[in-house]
């Protein structure tokens, strides 16, 4: 379970980026949190990995209470979770499989476990073939495809897509965004961050608005119309 309640933040430049924020995310839900630029998105984002704690208010992933918890508690957090970025954030000089299996080797699973676990996800992400392809060798939607294989590749209890459609054409958008709502059939929590409101309506998903660092709306199904 995700929850923040009454949380407040703000910046040493005088940024107030949230406001009193209450929400509350169970086990195996599928979110949207969308807002325009500047609305709290990213500063919510950034608790939830404990880049960031609240000014004022409660934080808590799970177990872990996010102002509370000691730095050395950080790693166990992030490794309940996987997290994919807009700008995929992959290694040019390592192959598709090296790079997924980069986030299991920084948790210190074992070489066997790695051959057998990197096929296996980079097959559901439909990228089996491409193991031992580089990233600048892939399209922009492969790529995507590869920052999610690494995001689940430890299966976490949580994915975090922040803008994960942003720098792909709109047919492979759809795609990582079925991708994403299989894997949260199968029980994954899913956050997906986005200001694209057509993607949004497309499917049937509670979505939490966020205007100016406050919950605007929080309800199920299409947020608004389609411009």
């Amino acid at each position: 379970m995700i929850l923040f309640d009454d949380v407040y933040k703000s910046y040493p430049n005088g940024t107030n980026a949230l406001n009193g924020v209450t929400f509350q995310i169970d086990d195996g839900e599928f979110v949207f949190i969308i807002g325009p630029s500047g609305a709290g998105k990213s500063t919510v984002i950034k608790m939830l990995m404990h880049e960031e704690v609240p000014t004022g208010g409660t934080v808590k992933v799970g177990d872990f209470d996010i102002k509370k918890m000691r730095n050395s508690k950080v790693p166990l957090l992030r490794r309940s979770m996987g997290v994919v970025f807009q700008d995929f954030r992959l290694i040019d000089n390592l192959t598709v499989f090296d790079n997924v299996a980069f986030a299991m080797r920084a948790v210190g699973c074992s070489k066997r476990t790695i051959r057998r676990r990197v096929p296996y996800v980079l097959g559901v992400v439909g990228l089996g073939h491409k193991a031992k392809n580089y990233p600048p060798e892939l399209s922009g939607g492969e790529q995507q495809r590869v920052a999610l294989a690494r995001a689940l590749v430890n299966n976490p209890h949580l994915i975090i897509a922040d803008e994960p459609t942003g720098n792909v054409d709109p047919e492979m958008a759809r795609e990582i965004m079925e991708l994403l709502n299989q894997i949260n059939r199968n029980g994954t929590t899913v956050i997906v961050v986005t200001h694209d409101s057509t993607l949004v309506n497309e499917f049937n998903k509670r979505v939490i608005h966020i205007e100016k660092g406050r919950i605007a709306s929080d309800q199920i199904g299409k947020y608004y119309a389609e411009e």
